[in-house]
């Protein structure tokens, strides 16, 4: 046997072997590369010439009752910086010439390395644009793009309903998944509430790019992905009405609110002092930013739902209902007021130092004595007053469509228990949340729909902004849903004499200089003891008596007595409501044959009364575009 010649065959046949095992891995390499991953490879090759760039939503727009735009968009431009094309030192170039920190530019930059644009300064100069456009082939990856702003019509503000729009946060993103780096969301009020309706989705258009990165054109408008335009809202209020509102309570601190009876639409919601929306729409500067922080009068705190006042003496049919509910009085038990009460060693005094003699029940409402109040809330004690305030909805939220709301305090036995100790609580304590004082802490909306419940004995909805929604989408209306809630446990005969106290009140009561001429209504004033200056002033009502159309609080901080300074700005506002104009007025002393003209202490400035119209558009118009 040759075993040269086998030694050598043996040889070939590995030599062929790995030869063909090569051949074969490079045919299924092949196979893999152009037929079983085609998708995959064809993908990344049109990657390096074809990039998607994404196109911005327009922002729904906010109408008024009457279809007035309120709430609208114009465009802005933006300087932007795509991670995977630009380069160190372009980069920190365009740092420079925009005066941006280069550190933190980096930093957002890091927290993505892809094609999207990452936007790193907002609201630049038409000057910047033109620039930005000029020099494009030498600034691979660096782009504008065009987002919408945020635009109010003349004579808008109300930033307490709208609200305002920024960039989101990391934290923000953690909650919501679908909102990403450098979006634009809703930050306060119905922005911030309707933001997954108000932003609409993102489009896609596909640009073709040179090995640089630079864009060369469109590749197929077929191709394109149009943005949907966002939700419109339409409030139920008209915007005329709320921008008077704001006028009355102009250079105070204060709140306002309106709701419609019938249906729970907010008619009005004004919290002063405020701020001008405009200053946080697009860019916002630092330095307004900064004094809008530190401003000692917090124009950013919405003071209509976030703030809990004591209501003094508007809560005294909360123990008078309770009273005639649990059969403990009548409505004509009486009760005598020397101008003040012994409390052990304690002496409360009346605000009227002289006395009201002796009352019953709608009397004692009418001249609201805080004598026969307390003697009244001695008479139900702290569960039962706890069990009434809760059914009137204190306490708890009013569910209104804005974010923030505070829900207030109704001190209860376990409440007072836990802050003063088993038994560490006095008839003292109760005897304060009877006049409406104490540890009590009320929002001037909860006391509207409060006003709401009495007007409509006991049937009330939840107060809400937005009337109805449009979704270009679908291009149909949803209705806002009205919920309609019911106070069963308080019967018809009782409200009908807590609602004839409240009529007296404004017929020669308390609140006399919150009657509106010709108009029958009801109401209460109330004036809060605040341990930092001068008294609280509220006054709540409702009209028309028989019929109500509209519930109103007012509160003005450190306004002193409710009757003189909330009932007046109160009446100003429904005579608006219901006559579109301010009656000239007589005032008439109550119980007094004399007569004595003055004119209306509040003036208001002709730039602030005359209130320039705003641009209607019929919605189907709108929509139909």
């Amino acid at each position: 046997m040759d075993f040269s010649k086998s030694s050598l065959a043996i040889k070939r046949w590995i030599y062929t072997s790995l030869i063909l095992l090569f051949f074969i891995i490079l045919i299924f390499g092949f196979i893999q590369l152009q037929v079983s991953n085609k998708d995959v490879y064809v993908l990344k090759s049109l990657n390096n010439s074809i990039r998607k760039s994404q196109l911005y939503a327009v922002r729904g727009l906010i109408f008024d009752s009457k279809g007035k735009i309120v709430v609208d968009n114009r465009p802005s431009f933006s300087l932007a910086i795509i991670p995977r094309v630009a380069k160190p030192y372009t980069i920190k170039d365009i740092c420079n010439r925009f005066h941006l920190d280069y550190t933190k530019v980096k930093q957002e930059l890091k927290k993505t390395f892809g094609f999207r644009p990452i936007v790193v300064a907002r609201d630049i100069s038409q000057e910047s644009v033109i620039w930005l456009e000029e020099n494009r082939l030498n600034l691979p990856g660096i782009i504008n793009v065009i987002e919408p702003k945020r635009y109010y019509a003349p004579g808008v503000k109300s930033p307490h309903i709208f609200g305002y729009v920024g960039e989101v946060t990391q934290n923000e993103q953690k909650q919501n998944p679908e909102y990403e780096q450098g979006d634009l969301i809703g930050k306060k009020g119905l922005e911030k509430k309707y933001d997954m309706r108000l932003r609409g989705s993102k489009g896609v258009k596909f640009l073709t790019v040179d090995a640089s990165g630079r864009e060369l054109g469109k590749l197929d408008i077929n191709r394109d992905i149009p943005p949907v335009h966002g939700n419109d809202l339409q409030l139920c209020l008209d915007y005329e009405q709320q921008a008077f509102a704001e006028s009355l309570m102009t250079e105070i601190n204060g709140a306002l609110v309106a709701v419609d009876t019938k249906t729970g639409g907010i008619l009005a919601l004004v919290s002063k002092p405020d701020y001008d929306p405009r200053n946080l729409s697009g860019k916002i500067s630092s330095d307004v930013w900064s004094q809008l922080l530190n401003n000692e009068n917090h124009p950013l705190y919405d003071r209509a739902l976030q703030n809990g006042y004591p209501p003094g003496s508007t809560f005294k049919m909360v123990p008078a209902t309770a009273a005639l509910q649990e059969n403990i009085i009548t409505p004509n038990w009486k009760a005598s007021c020397p101008g003040y009460f012994r409390l052990g060693r304690k002496v409360i005094h009346c605000w009227n130092l002289k006395g009201h003699g002796t009352l019953n029940l709608t009397q004692a409402i009418k001249y609201s004595c805080n004598v026969y109040f307390l003697q009244l809330g001695l008479k139900i004690g702290l569960e039962t007053w706890s069990k009434y305030s809760e059914l009137y909805g204190f306490g708890r939220k009013t569910g209104i469509d804005l974010p923030g709301e505070n829900k207030g305090l109704v001190p209860s036995v376990e409440y007072f228990d836990k802050r003063y100790g088993k038994n560490g609580w006095t008839k003292g304590n109760l005897a304060n949340l009877a006049i409406g004082q104490g540890e009590l802490l009320i929002t001037p909306l909860q006391i509207a729909q409060y006003a709401m419940i009495i007007a409509n004995k006991g049937t009330y909805y939840t107060p809400h902004l937005v009337k109805h929604f449009y979704d270009y989408k679908t291009q149909s209306f949803e209705n806002y849903p009205i919920i309609e809630k019911r106070v069963n446990e308080i019967s018809t005969e009782v409200y009908d004499v807590i609602r004839n106290g409240m009529k007296e009140v404004v017929e020669g009561g308390t609140g006399w200089l919150g009657k509106v001429p010709g108009i029958e209504m009801a109401g209460k004033t109330g004036t809060a003891e605040n341990p930092h200056g001068e008294p609280h002033a509220w006054f709540m009502a409702f009209a028309p008596y028989d019929d109500p159309e509209i519930a109103i609080s007012v509160i003005i901080e450190n306004g002193g007595h409710g009757g003189a300074t909330a009932a007046p700005i109160a009446r100003k506002f429904l005579e608006k409501y219901f006559f579109g104009h301010l009656i000239p007025r007589v005032f008439a002393k109550p119980d007094s044959n004399t007569v004595e003209e003055k004119k209306d202490s509040l003036i208001l400035p002709m730039d602030i009364i005359n209130i320039q119209p705003l641009k209607i558009i019929p919605q189907k118009e709108i929509h139909n575009q």
